[in-house]
């Protein structure tokens, strides 16, 4: 421990007074027997099975005493989330250069972006290289050059890769889909054309529409454009793609160029199926209420509902998918980590119990979470997730996330060897689980798992499968965990993977400027509504109030949440910024001098 000399004697002291839970068994088959009951219908995303489920962990969590942590919605957290989508008819693409029109084919030549909004643009074209913008690497291919109302060729992945060379991390957030997405966005691209770069790709392998990428709603048409196409538009301005990314790569420097006299006219047509769900959120302070800081206790409780999507038996659609293990599990141990922690007479920290919807459609309410706090994520130290903790075999649990943390596993190991466990941290911090949401947002976070079986995803996930012996014993090692993040000295530090890049958000938030407002998600109407204007912040200071309605920044129009956090992505604490706001029947225009986060 010699690279956390300080820290070593927190935990041996930490570790000496930690004394054994006692685990209700008689509450955890309750908790697992309810919501894996066939009432509950599966729990799947959008059906009433994952409301009742919902209404039952708000009751259990104001029988305990816990204090409301939604927004407006008392314990809830309410958010939209997409269950299906189609292409429809009315899409096409069409070249326009040198005086003709060639008209593109889906799904060869291109294919909508899975997160890609309904519309028609017609408008020149810009390349814009990776379509990054890194402060704390000192790179912004937007840098000097215009894309207001313009189309934007965007390469995948980040400056350097292809080459294994410089600061970026090949899986960070600036190689994501959403981040380039939403950075092009805030730039005031109109659509975004993503393209493989010859360097990454020998062939050139197209997303297909549906593909999990990470985001929904994102307020401009995107697609993946096929590379044939993409080199015949450079080609027109005498400009070679593979030289281009080249020079990009070994220069870690923009190339980014606008092509006169090419445009693209394009109509994406996409429906989707929206519908409201919520997580469910309740706090638990620090029994002296002096700090802020505090841990998250979480997991999923939604899941695959009658089997129609995420079904691993293909002939069970229709069937309910009760998901005992998978996660009325992890559920159970979080209500029951709950109660224990209520009777704690001592709390240094406190704890934040969140109960995630949408898991099973691609992390979408732990992603929502993070994206849209409700305690500050600057607070939180840590993250423990609780998915499918109810098969434990061989006295193995699986750890994911325990790689980026160093500082923990000298702890972790000592109280899974007091348990009588052994862990494995193969599974990664890139696991499919709500851990993953906080880490990219900064927030070291271990996955706690007891492995797949047999009965994952399929109809026969049910309660009496559940080993709760198991369930009992990963539960006090999970109770020891989080006993040692609530009393430490000194914060879990994250560790930095090749370039920082795995807590650039977290970084890049301190960076950038704090406007101090929260949004309002369930409204529906133009423009961003503030649910709330926190005291003292630079909204407040300017005169903004909780019901006005953001219309515009620097003259940009704020339709999403998502299109005014990235547009503020672009400035610094000290700036100024222009605002348009509709309060009641008026326009007003203020200006808010924005600050650092708080």
């Amino acid at each position: 421990m010699t690279a956390v000399g300080g820290l070593a004697l927190t935990i041996a002291a930490t570790l000496h007074a930690v004394e054994k839970p006692k685990i209700e068994r008689r509450a955890l088959e309750k908790h697992i027997q309810y919501l894996a009951s066939d009432e509950l219908a599966g729990r799947g995303n959008g059906d009433e099975g994952l409301r009742l489920a919902a209404a039952y962990l708000a009751k259990q969590f104001e029988e305990l005493g816990l204090e409301p942590a939604g927004a407006r919605d008392g314990f809830y957290q309410t958010f939209r989330i997409e269950l299906d989508k189609e292409i429809g008819r009315h899409t096409e693409v069409a070249l326009q250069y040198s005086e003709r029109e060639r008209p593109l084919e889906y799904p060869s030549d291109f294919v909508p972006m899975t997160f890609s909004s309904a519309g028609e643009v017609a408008a020149s074209v810009v390349f814009v290289g990776y379509g990054v913008t890194a402060p704390e690497h000192d790179y912004d291919d937007y840098s000097g050059i215009d894309v207001e109302g313009k189309i934007v060729m965007v390469l995948r992945y980040v400056p350097g890769q292809a080459l294994e060379r410089g600061p970026f991390d090949k899986n960070g957030w600036h190689a994501t889909f959403v981040r380039k997405a939403e950075n092009a966005v805030s730039h005031g691209a109109a659509a975004i054309m993503i393209v493989n770069g010859p360097l990454h790709h020998r062939e050139d392998p197209l997303v297909p529409f549906g593909a999990n990428v990470g985001a929904v709603g994102i307020p401009v048409p995107i697609m993946h454009l096929g590379r044939t196409h993409a080199e015949e538009i450079l080609a027109a301005q005498g400009l070679n793609l593979r030289e281009l990314q080249t020079r990009i790569d070994e220069g870690l420097a923009p190339r980014s160029v606008e092509l006169e006299g090419v445009s693209i006219r394009l109509s994406i047509d996409v429906r989707r199926t929206i519908v409201e769900v919520s997580n469910v959120l309740a706090y638990l302070p620090p029994t002296d209420g002096r700090t802020r800081e505090h841990i998250v206790i979480g997991a999923h409780y939604d899941h695959l509902g009658l089997g129609k999507k995420g079904s691993r038996e293909r002939t069970a659609t229709g069937q309910i998918h009760n998901g005992a293990d998978d996660n009325a599990s992890g559920v159970a141990g979080m209500l029951e980590l709950a109660r224990i922690f209520s009777e704690m007479e001592d709390r240094p920290r406190g704890i934040l119990f969140a109960a995630f919807a949408g898991e099973e459609l691609g992390l979408r309410g732990s992603y929502h979470y993070t994206e849209n706090p409700t305690r500050r994520l600057e607070d939180a130290i840590a993250m423990v997730n609780l998915d499918m903790i109810g098969r434990l075999r061989h006295n193995r649990i699986f750890i994911g996330g325990i790689e980026l943390v160093p500082s923990l596993v000298e702890a972790v190991a000592k109280l899974a060897e007091d348990e009588g466990l052994t862990y494995s941290g193969r599974f990664s911090a890139a696991g499919g689980s709500d851990h993953t949401s906080f880490i990219r947002a900064g927030v070291p976070a271990l996955f706690l798992f007891t492995g797949l079986h047999g009965d994952y995803h399929k109809p026969t996930d049910d309660p009496q499968f559940v080993h709760y012996e198991g369930v009992e014993r990963v539960l006090r090692f999970s109770y020891n965990v989080s006993d040692f993040l609530l009393r430490s000295d000194e914060r879990p530090v994250l560790r930095v993977s090749r370039g920082g890049d795995i807590v650039s958000r977290r970084r890049a938030a301190r960076e950038t400027a704090y406007f101090g407002i929260g949004v309002d998600n369930n409204f529906t109407g133009e423009g961003v509504r503030f649910s709330y204007v926190e005291d003292g912040g630079p909204a407040a200071l300017a005169g903004l109030q909780a019901g006005d309605v953001l219309l515009e920044l620097d003259g940009r129009v704020v339709s999403t949440g998502r299109r005014a956090t990235a547009l503020l992505r672009q400035k610094r604490p000290g700036e100024t910024i222009k605002a348009k706001i509709r309060r009641d029947n008026r326009i007003l225009e203020v200006k808010v001098q924005l600050s650092r986060w708080p």
